[in-house]
């Protein structure tokens, strides 16, 4: 994401959260939130929690993709497994990194339904506060896809995956939770999580006078999910996530996770060499052709296992 989903920008959705979103204090005093919640949240508003998006009734060329909300599908009748694509904060606008991952899916015998979440809301950037599209009406647009790909005929609406990258994978851990699968209906049966921001913790904001947590991982797991980071990646650290998934892995939930010698964004040939500062640390995107085709190996034989 050109203007990436960063640390920075991340404490924006924090900072509009009121004590009527939060939970119980951690260790250092700190109080958790959940960044999905609707409940007195002040950051949705109207504007960033309006209508639901229109998803196509016809299926596209993936030769001739656009960056725009588009569903795809293998020769033949089906009925197929089939994806919910969603992307980063920037949308397909400056990359069409999710559309090459589509492609390979369809190779697999997989139907796909990329989501833009952006243009048809007017919203160019998504990556700061006050946010366009809030977390809880990504999380909403993630699970409609779903029902969508259920209607379709072409699809087995048993065999239904997500594919997220950067605030989108931050999107696939809340799909995964216990919480919101059940609230949801629990559509998906597989999720690939690539190199989200897991979480941020002990944060100061003037007028509150306690330090705040936030984590997008979520505490018990209902769908099986794998998540694929990168150990150069300073915007959203691997090492902030693997105590969090290591834990849920021990504890017996339905997690994997992988982490590759790779920055943010490995797989977007467009930002390859993009560089900017998050929080004092330098941030630097490289693309790398041989980490894109193993995380996508890794990510394909995952989904396999659970939507095949």
């Amino acid at each position: 994401m050109l203007h990436g989903l960063n640390v920075a920008l991340c404490l924006g959705v924090l900072f509009a959260l009121t004590t009527s979103t939060l939970a119980q204090s951690g260790p250092s005093g700190a109080v958790s939130i959940d960044p999905f919640s609707t409940t007195g949240n002040p950051a949705v508003t109207a504007q960033n929690f309006e209508a639901d998006l229109q998803f196509p009734s016809q299926t596209s060329s993936i030769s001739n993709a656009a960056p725009q909300t588009a569903m795809f599908k293998p020769s033949g009748s089906g009925p197929f497994p089939a994806l919910v694509i969603m992307p980063d904060c920037a949308g397909h606008n400056h990359s069409m990194h999710a559309f090459r991952w589509a492609k390979q899916a369809l190779a697999k015998g997989y139907a796909v339904l990329v989501v833009d979440p952006l243009t048809p809301r007017r919203v160019g950037l998504n990556c700061a506060f006050p946010f366009g599209v809030s977390f809880p009406r990504l999380l909403k647009d993630a699970f409609d896809a779903a029902h969508w790909l259920q209607k379709q005929p072409f699809v087995n609406p048993r065999r239904i995956g997500l594919i997220g990258f950067s605030q989108g994978a931050m999107v696939g851990l809340g799909a995964a939770g216990d919480k919101y699968a059940l609230q949801y209906g629990t559509l998906f049966k597989a999720i690939v999580s690539a190199y989200p921001v897991c979480t941020v913790n002990n944060i100061r904001h003037p007028g509150i006078d306690h330090p705040i947590d936030v984590s997008w991982v979520p505490s018990q797991v209902t769908v099986p999910i794998l998540v694929e980071m990168g150990d150069e990646d300073t915007e959203a650290p691997a090492a902030d996530c693997v105590p969090l998934l290591s834990a849920l892995k021990a504890a017996g939930e339905p997690v994997e996770y992988v982490t590759y010698h790779a920055t943010h964004e490995w797989d977007a040939q467009e930002t390859d060499g993009f560089r900017h500062t998050v929080d004092g640390k330098n941030v630097i995107y490289l693309y790398s052709a041989d980490v894109t085709a193993q995380s996508q190996r890794d990510a394909f034989a995952f989904l396999s296992m659970h939507l095949k």
